[in-house]
C-alpha cells in the first residue's frame, strides 16, 4: 500500500529534478562562469560538469524550500556548486583503506622463513668469524647500511670494510651453489 505523504513526497522530489535539469539547461553560462577557476584542475569534461551542475540545483531547490526562501536558489546554488567543484578540483577522494580496522595479531613464523634461516646459517659458515660477525650484524639493521657506518661500527678502514663484503659475497655465493 503506497501512503499518499510518500507518493507527494516523491512528486515534489521529481518535480524538483526536472526544475533543476531545465534550470541548468538554462543557465550553462552560469554554470561555466561560476566554475571556471577550477575546471583546469578538474578531472571532468562538460557533461560531467553540467551533471555536476543538476545534482547542485537539486539540492539547492530542496534547501530553498525547506528554508521557505525561494528567491534565495541562485546563492544556494552558488555555494553548492562551488564547493562540489573545489571538491572534485582538488583531486580524487580516497577511501579509507579496511586495512585501518583490521587489529594486528602475531604472526606466526611460517615453514619458509624457517627454511630460509637454516639457509642463512649454513652459508653464513662458509665465511670467517669476523665475515660472519660483519653479516650477521648486517642482516639485523632495519635499513640499509654504508660503507663508513660499517667501517665505524668495526672500527676498520672504508675500504678495508668494503674487501671485506666483497670476500664474504663471494664465498657465501660459492657456497650457495
Amino acid at each position: 500500500m503506497i501512503h499518499p505523504f510518500q507518493s507527494n513526497q516523491e512528486s515534489e522530489k521529481k518535480e524538483a529534478w526536472d526544475m533543476a535539469v531545465q534550470w541548468v539547461a538554462g543557465n550553462r553560462k552560469l554554470i561555466r562562469q561560476i566554475a571556471s577557476p577550477y575546471i583546469r584542475h578538474m578531472a571532468a569534461d562538460s557533461n560531467d560538469l553540467f551533471q555536476e551542475a543538476t545534482i547542485a540545483a537539486y539540492k539547492a531547490f530542496i534547501s530553498s524550500q525547506k528554508k521557505e526562501k525561494p528567491n534565495q536558489f541562485v546563492p544556494f546554488f552558488r555555494v553548492i556548486f562551488k564547493t562540489n567543484c573545489i571538491r572534485l578540483a582538488s583531486g580524487i577522494q580516497t577511501v579509507q583503506s579496511l586495512e585501518d580496522y583490521q587489529l594486528p595479531c602475531p604472526e606466526k613464523p611460517d615453514e619458509q622463513e624457517e627454511h630460509e634461516t637454516g639457509r642463512i646459517e649454513e652459508a653464513l659458515q662458509s665465511v670467517s668469524k669476523r665475515q660472519r660477525e660483519i653479516c650477521i650484524w648486517l642482516l639485523q639493521q632495519p635499513e640499509p647500511v654504508s660503507t663508513p657506518d660499517l667501517a665505524r661500527k668495526f672500527k676498520v678502514s672504508r675500504r678495508h670494510a668494503c674487501r671485506l663484503i666483497s670476500s664474504s659475497i663471494e664465498r657465501i655465493s660459492g657456497a650457495v651453489r
